[in-house]
């Protein structure tokens, strides 16, 4: 379940009169189980979304759901220590290090808040998650310069959040592979647009995982590609023509992520060709192609997978 689903899932709760709650890593230290922003949703019916599992989300979910039976709104937090030898707070696990928790009740107070954040995560356009000992808001359309920022002075905590900067994938070429990652892509909460040149492809008429698709001329798809650090493309077209002129349309683009689905040979012949036409040998290499981490796959199924798993590492180098 993506965290907009979780949202969502929230909001029905709400609208029916129940209560619920958001339990949120806010600090991390050391080595430990996920990092701050990891968030759990919790209903007396359901859960979803992970604050790293083992026997602290365990007493966490018990402690969201007494709040739930209890009745209470007030914010709380929790600090654990994941150490055998902690002398205080230790969590039972073996990590070394130690997590700071914001456990939130939301109520039906909350509702008109919870629908902006859905909305934001709906049409893409991030804003800033607040949480402190009041509870928790969101503005939308801000941005701030780090994606998480935790401050605690005099007894007072705050913790700041960019969210609904959703990741998005530009697949180029709408056939059995790019059907596949569509599906992939989609459980994990990236935003799909795929751009083909033909008219009534059967895998594109089968794709109900792109948010977006277009029959687009690859003459002009660069058009159609913005930049930024959230943005990834896959170029994976009908032939290699088609895929030679999309990379030199695309390439110079400040992306996150550019990969191209070729054999090492076509690659190879790819690139000579391009640096012909003075595109660097420097900028070639940062595309990744033959794409996807190698696991010997072979159904457009396995390759969307080994595409995915190169795109998640990429994805999460950032924030190391």
């Amino acid at each position: 379940m993506t965290e907009k689903q979780s949202w969502e899932t929230v909001l029905d709760t709400l609208e029916k009169g129940d209560n619920a709650v958001l339990v949120v890593i806010i600090d991390r230290e050391g080595s430990a189980p996920n990092s701050p922003g990891a968030k759990m949703f919790v209903t007396l019916n359901e859960v979803s979304g992970t604050v790293g599992g083992g026997i602290s989300e365990h007493n966490l979910l018990n402690r969201a759901k007494s709040l739930l039976k209890e009745g209470k709104l007030s914010t709380e937090t929790l600090h654990l220590e994941h150490n055998e030898t902690a002398e205080e707070n230790r969590s039972g696990m073996i990590c070394s290090g130690s997590q700071t928790f914001a456990i939130i009740p939301l109520s039906k107070e909350d509702l008109d808040t919870i629908k902006d954040i859905i909305l934001a995560y709906a049409d893409a356009k991030p804003g800033v998650l607040t949480l402190n000992e009041k509870g928790f808001g969101f503005e939308a359309d801000k941005s701030l310069v780090e994606d998480k920022v935790f401050s605690k002075e005099k007894g007072k905590w705050s913790y700041h959040e960019n969210i609904a900067k959703q990741d998005k994938l530009y697949i180029i070429g709408g056939g059995h592979v790019s059907l596949a990652l569509s599906q992939v892509m989609n459980t994990l909460g990236f935003h799909i647009t795929v751009y083909d040149d033909r008219e009534n492809l059967p895998t594109m008429n089968k794709n109900t995982f792109a948010h977006n698709k277009q029959i687009q001329s690859y003459n002009d798809i660069a058009e159609n590609i913005p930049e930024g650090d959230n943005v990834y493309v896959t170029v994976m077209t009908f032939g290699h023509v088609s895929d030679e002129n999309v990379l030199e349309s695309i390439i110079s683009k400040k992306c996150r992520y550019i990969g191209m689905m070729a054999s090492t040979k076509k690659a190879k012949t790819i690139f000579s060709n391009l640096e012909k036409k003075d595109i660097s040998k420097e900028l070639l290499e940062t595309v990744h192609t033959p794409i996807g981490i190698k696991i010997n796959s072979n159904s457009p199924e396995e390759i969307a997978i080994s595409i995915a798993a190169e795109i998640i590492l990429v994805k999460n180098t950032r924030f190391k």
